[in-house]
């Protein structure tokens, strides 16, 4: 368990808590206090169930920004 976040380096060198793909984020989980690697796709995902659970009602338009955003990164 890990309770520092990783460094930009050091969450890329980690495969992602969920599914195993190479991590490229990380997420704190507030019950636990543990940092976690996650994926892209894993990262997306969970971005959308918590506007989901929120009820946020522009959930989509956000998700489109997020996912163009992660693509210029890249």
């Amino acid at each position: 368990m890990r309770f520092r976040p990783y460094t930009t380096i050091g969450v890329s060198r980690l495969r992602c808590f969920r599914c195993d793909r190479r991590a490229k984020h990380q997420w704190r989980t507030c019950a636990d206090g543990c940092w976690r690697p996650i994926c892209e796709r894993c990262d997306i995902a969970l971005n959308s169930l918590v506007l989901r659970f929120m009820r946020d009602p522009e959930r989509e338009q956000k998700m489109k920004k997020y996912r163009q955003r992660i693509a210029l990164i890249q």
